[in-house]
């Protein structure tokens, strides 16, 4: 009899054992494995390089959603499941932080915005008055209204008394990238998107660089915990994985401008 009870014993300890080391491995990590991260178009090769570089590290797949920073922090204000929110201005992440919608915030990296033509446009110029030539019938740009890459783009067309001249012209894309492609198409003669766009499309080239302080504030890019987030523990690694230096080799390689703290 002693030694059943011995052996019930032994079992239970063995038990109790068991369900501690459950425990403990899901203080780590959530435990359906995954996170998911909305991201400004403009970052969609970088993001999707580094949740890839994410999952190899810590087997937690990554789950993207990628599309202008206002359509975006409109789903996660009607409720849309989502862990990360990175946005390509201050403003969106502004518009949750006041709604009480995030629980953690920083600026990870920084960008320009330039204006492109056709690779294989005849137009002549390096300066932003090329806009005004007759042959530009069109230039598109994200929504001025909403998407941040118009946004950016108007303000700076303003301080170069250019707005109210090519207004007119304007053809605005639901998302930088959606602007990308029409300058890539010859939908439109001319475009602007930021700088990085650019850099990953062989069909169309850079003729003009906004200097950066025709733009109230510089383009950055906030990254922000969300307080439903579905995976909060999930959210916290990537979150952090961010900000390391593999993610930023990443973002670089990319042409965003990162070290931001050291302007």
């Amino acid at each position: 009899m002693r030694c059943k009870t011995e052996t019930l014993f032994v079992r239970l300890i063995l038990i109790i054992v068991l369900l501690v080391g459950g425990c403990t491995d899901s203080d780590e990590t959530d435990d359906h494995g995954n996170v998911t991260v909305f991201a400004a178009a403009s970052t969609t090769n970088a993001i999707t390089e580094i949740s890839d570089l994410f999952t190899e590290e810590t087997g937690i797949n990554v789950t993207t959603n990628f599309a202008s920073a206002s359509a975006l922090a409109q789903q996660i204000e009607f409720g849309a499941d989502a862990d990360i929110f990175i946005s390509a201005n201050q403003k969106w992440a502004d518009e949750l932080e006041k709604k009480q919608l995030a629980v953690k915030r920083e600026t990870i990296v920084g960008n320009s915005i330039v204006i492109i033509l056709p690779v294989n446009s005849t137009l002549i110029g390096d300066s932003p008055e090329i806009l005004l030539q007759r042959e530009v019938r069109s230039i598109s740009m994200g929504d001025p209204s909403s998407v941040p890459a118009g946004t950016y783009g108007k303000e700076a067309l303003e301080k170069l008394v250019l707005w109210e001249k090519i207004e007119d012209k304007v053809v605005s894309a639901k998302d930088v990238r959606s602007a990308l492609a029409y300058v890539e198409t010859s939908a439109a003669e001319a475009g602007i998107v930021y700088s990085t766009d650019a850099a990953i499309s062989d069909k169309v080239k850079v003729v003009y660089k906004f200097p950066d302080d025709l733009m109230t504030d510089k383009i950055s890019y906030p990254a922000m915990i969300l307080k439903k987030a579905p995976n909060p523990k999930n959210a916290e690694l990537f979150f952090d994985f961010l900000k390391n230096s593999k993610s930023m080799s990443v973002f670089e390689k990319y042409g965003f401008k990162v070290n931001l703290k050291s302007e």
